[in-house]
């Protein structure tokens, strides 16, 4: 029976619109018995969703609505009672994996879609000199001048949210750059109003588009204390012991969705490759070719990471002891500068190069220090960059009579970031792959 949010078990799901549009705009409900398995794809390194779906077809669909695989998808979902919906239209890509089975006529095949803003982004180089403006304000005129689209029958354009607003001014001139790239060039130099890190990235999840700096993500939900949800390993069927013991573990929705039903750690902190990519410290040259010039500036991120707001309280590398091994000459940057490039504009980019990539390029290699993936219930209030509080089991020996101390590892529990997350959905429920990842570890002491 349904509990009083009306969710039967966690992962349901409400498939409100699957619906193909074709290049004539006829649409086709693809609800009614057409979907084996549909899969979103979002990630914060990637600046578009996205997905495919199986198609099961007994009317020959392909070729009675004569689909070539330069149509269009609008998919509106729902965890029931939610008012979060997944609700957007694709641009279909292509269609592949056509299988036909003998034995009941019909045929299978995958249709590939993606955000049509990715097409959009390939089809309109920019030639244009941006005068001197914040860089929030240049990457939301970009957004909204050369890549937002309206959604196929709604006419509602999918938002970029911003943040924070940055601090610095930029003047730039984009040379044929298409606005994905600008977008992305943008982050790479954007400093976040009260943040030491250069963390900025575009990305789109399933609500919205994100010009946003990581550690401002990071920063909201250590201060706040308040996170998306809270996630743990743990045997599927078990009686609970929070409050009512004869209450099943399976029975409580709830809880149910903090269950981690699959767990695989990807990569942990690697010592070899933080010292060759330029995360311990890395050195700058910057050329000023009309002034003959040469400038060298070294940056070391192990004495810096008290600066910067972090998911735990300990860094990974080595700080008693035999400190880390590191030298800013083990990774070396070369910039071209030339100062005051634009007339009266001051501290332009190439001003500021020294202090933002040497700095970002040793925070962006911190925030994967640590990657997990884990499957879940799906649920659509999800959404890449959200931070979540998962509960690391912990695989130590229990006391003498076998009961548990703790079922947390201290050094690995706590904040994560939501990287990327694969939406699995078949018309009777909803699982999602996280992809978590952290930037530092929890002190035990």
């Amino acid at each position: 029976m349904a509990n009083s949010d009306g969710v039967r078990k966690a992962g349901d799901i409400d498939l409100q619109q699957v619906t193909l549009i074709t290049a004539g705009g006829q649409e086709f409900d693809l609800t009614a018995g057409y979907i084996g398995e549909l899969n979103l794809f979002e990630d914060i390194y990637a600046q578009g969703l996205y997905g495919n779906i199986l198609i099961v077809d007994a009317l020959n669909l392909s070729t009675a609505l004569g689909l070539t695989g330069d149509e269009y998808v609008r998919l509106k979902l729902v965890t029931p009672t939610q008012t979060s919906y997944i609700w957007k239209t694709f641009k279909i890509y292509s269609i592949t994996d056509k299988i036909f089975i003998s034995d009941t006529g019909k045929q299978t095949f995958i249709m590939h879609f993606c955000s049509p803003e990715v097409f959009v982004d390939a089809l309109s180089p920019v030639y244009k000199t941006f005068k001197k403006a914040k860089v929030h304000e240049h990457a939301k005129k970009v957004f909204e001048n050369y890549l937002a689209l309206s959604r196929i029958g709604t006419g509602a354009y999918t938002p970029m949210i911003i943040v924070p607003e940055t601090t610095n001014d930029i003047q730039f001139t984009s040379p044929g750059w298409h606005p994905g790239k600008i977008l992305n060039w943008l982050a790479s130099k954007a400093q976040g109003n009260g943040f030491v890190g250069p963390n900025f990235l575009f990305y789109e999840s399933n609500k919205a588009y994100y010009f946003a700096n990581t550690e401002a993500l990071i920063k909201s939900a250590t201060d706040s204390k308040q996170y998306y949800q809270d996630y743990y390993v743990m045997a599927s069927k078990i009686t609970g012991n929070y409050g009512n013991e004869s209450d099943a573990y399976f029975d409580d929705i709830d809880r149910q969705y903090k269950q981690v039903m699959d767990m695989r750690v990807i990569e942990t902190y690697n010592g070899l490759k933080n010292t060759q990519n330029g995360y311990l410290a890395n050195r700058m040259y910057t050329f000023d070719v009309v002034n003959k010039k040469r400038t060298i500036y070294d940056y070391d991120h192990v004495s810096s990471w008290n600066q910067y707001k972090h998911m735990g309280n300990k860094p990974p590398f080595p700080t008693e002891g035999s400190a880390s091994l590191r030298s800013p000459a083990g990774f070396n940057q070369i910039y071209m500068q030339h100062d005051q490039l634009y007339t009266g504009v001051k501290n332009n980019v190439g001003e500021q190069a020294s202090q933002v990539t040497t700095r970002r390029t040793s925070t962006m290699a911190e925030v994967t220090n640590f990657k997990l993936e884990i499957t879940v219930p799906g649920r659509t209030d999800a959404e890449i960059g959200s931070i979540v509080n998962f509960h690391f089991p912990n695989a130590s020996p229990k006391n003498l009579t076998d009961k548990s101390l703790s079922n947390d590892d201290a050094l690995y529990s706590g904040l994560y970031l939501i990287s990327a997350i694969r939406h699995q959905i078949t018309p009777l429920s909803h699982t999602m792959v996280l992809e978590l990842v952290r930037d530092s570890l929890q002190d035990t002491k």
